[in-house]
């Protein structure tokens, strides 16, 4: 839960409360893990409300989808991307990775060659 919700100073849930919550989730897909699964509600509480809370990113995270996450997590709603931002970012990731099993630069088969004359 977004830090404004649980330290009262919001009540509105926003698109920008989403986006905190979108982070965690994020973070989830990329270990399989729950987060801070090890502490007591109050602890996970106050942590977040102070902002000394969040979960650990592994080394092995790529430097982009951490980049996201962490505005995602940010304290300040504000400083927050949008779901629009969001998405764009994302994209933006999925084409620089190629698909399984294919090189970056195919050369094209025979039969491809024939269509293409």
């Amino acid at each position: 839960m977004a830090p404004e919700l649980l330290n009262g100073s919001s009540s509105l849930v926003s698109e920008k409360v989403d986006v905190f919550s979108f982070g965690i989730v994020m973070w989830e897909l990329l270990t399989g893990e729950e987060p801070y699964a090890n502490l007591h509600y109050g602890a996970i509480i106050g942590g977040i409300v102070n902002n000394t809370l969040r979960p650990p990113v592994p080394e092995s995270c790529d430097p982009e989808w951490r980049v996201l996450m962490e505005r995602c997590w940010s304290s300040e709603p504000s400083e927050r991307p949008s779901f629009t931002e969001i998405a764009n970012d994302l994209r933006s990731m999925a084409a620089k990775i190629s698909p399984k099993g294919q090189n970056q630069q195919q050369q094209p088969t025979s039969s491809q060659n024939q269509v293409q004359r």
